[in-house]
């Protein structure tokens, strides 16, 4: 049977970093870090703010295993290996990708982590991963793994939302007085929470960088699962940068690769080459193109991801 959910750590122990720069200083801004890499050597980040209520939704339902979706460079596919780990569930990832079937030696890093920490890895063509949220096929699975819980996509569900009010909260108690916070996206099930239980304010911005291309379809979704109309004026207005993703998800491009070495070598805090970098890129060309006005309060989430960097 699952143990019982009893991390042995607390997510509001992640600091909040002041990170100080000249580039700043000219362009009068204020900026912080909340280091949620820092929260959990596995179970990083974001994905422990996702995944804590589906597991006690998992547990109190009777079931011994998760089963979820994902790609090769999912951070969800980890962190959901490594809780199974943790409190005691079996796993099951369906990856999207069948040239990956029998030929570890074209795995990321994230699928070998994934394998090491228990999970039973199924690849799937992608016409046929494209039919993940539809019940004829969540139905199939089920009858398939009667034992499974299953989990969509990236964690995101109401559940994973809920998950944020949290980390939302440690933030506002940490830096009160923010004007602007920048997050990775994914699925989109981070920025929706952090739009959600954002204390209300419409001096407040709240910009999701997406890590793949043509993500305009996330939006309704985003609005969906926070409550909060795109842009919307009485409350913390939000958007999603898309021009930052360069060739496309678990990819990257020279000037992306200079933002990061810039920002590791200047505050000696790690980035993953799939989200944060791209997460701080966006940041960075947003200052330098003077849409963070003087007087700006910046936190940047860093959603962690780390276990997907592949080991030197």
């Amino acid at each position: 049977m699952p143990h019982t959910l009893t991390p042995n750590y607390h997510t509001n122990d992640s600091p909040m970093m002041a990170l100080e720069h000249p580039l700043f200083a000219d362009h009068g801004i204020k900026v912080w870090m909340k280091r949620d890499d820092l929260n959990h050597p596995t179970i990083q980040g974001n994905k422990w703010h996702k995944l804590k209520h589906n597991l006690e939704a998992a547990k109190a339902a009777g079931k011994s295993t998760l089963l979820t979706f994902g790609g090769a460079y999912s951070n969800h596919i980890t962190a959901t290996a490594a809780a199974g780990q943790t409190f005691g569930f079996q796993t099951i990832g369906y990856i999207r990708g069948d040239e990956l079937a029998g030929r570890p030696e074209r795995w990321s890093h994230t699928l070998h982590t994934a394998q090491q920490n228990g999970m039973q890895l199924h690849f799937l063509s992608r016409s046929d991963y494209r039919l993940k949220t539809q019940s004829d096929f969540l139905d199939t699975l089920s009858a398939k793994h009667p034992e499974a819980y299953i989990l969509p996509e990236g964690g995101t569900n109401q559940a994973a939302i809920q998950g944020f009010q949290t980390l939302s909260q440690t933030i506002e108690s940490q830096c009160q007085s923010w004007t602007h916070l920048f997050t990775a996206v994914g699925t989109g099930g981070t920025l929706a929470g952090l739009v959600k239980f954002a204390t209300p304010n419409p001096q407040r911005h709240i910009l999701g960088v997406a890590s793949l291309k043509q993500a305009d379809y996330l939006i309704p979704g985003i609005e969906s699962l926070s409550g909060v109309s795109y842009n919307a004026a009485h409350s913390p207005n939000w958007r999603l940068l898309t021009e930052y993703c360069g060739p496309g998800y678990g990819q990257t491009a020279p000037d992306i690769e200079a933002a990061r070495h810039w920002f590791e070598s200047q505050f000696h805090i790690p980035l993953d080459s799939v989200y944060t970098n791209k997460m701080v890129y966006g940041f960075l060309q947003e200052l330098q193109s003077g849409r963070l006005p003087s007087g700006s309060k910046v936190v940047l989430y860093h959603s962690g991801g780390l276990q997907g960097n592949p080991k030197t």
